[in-house]
């Protein structure tokens, strides 16, 4: 349970500084041998509160623009609906490999963009 307590506290960290809690919170979850699908469903209830309380700050700091919101917000929830329905027709085992081939890209880009970065740093 410590444990658990533990990731929930990294995932909390690394979602307040906007990097996402889901990046590390459903691979610990998985090392803990909880199914793929209630460790994504664990890191959308957790993320229901993160989101709730970074909007009231964003709203309070007024970094939030509201014009031209519906144009993202209605396709995000059309999509977001989708993107379940088709998550239960997905066995598991495709899941963890898709969020781990995923991740490898995104890190691998991030990699990139960092070399790219320091060789334009070292120009200078």
């Amino acid at each position: 349970m410590l444990l658990v307590l533990l990731m929930g506290l990294i995932a909390g960290i690394a979602g307040g500084m906007g990097m996402g809690g889901g990046t590390f919170l459903i691979p610990l979850l998985g090392f803990l041998d909880i199914p793929q699908k209630a460790a994504q469903a664990a890191n959308l209830i957790g993320f229901l509160p993160m989101a709730a309380v970074a909007l009231y700050f964003h709203f309070k700091n007024k970094l939030v623009k509201t014009k031209d919101v519906w144009f993202v917000i209605i396709p995000a929830l059309v999509f977001s609906a989708a993107g379940a329905f088709f998550m239960n027709l997905v066995p598991p085992q495709v899941l963890k490999i898709s969020l781990g081939v995923f991740f490898f890209a995104v890190g691998g880009l991030e990699i990139f963009k960092s070399i790219k970065q320091m060789s334009k740093n070292k120009k200078k």
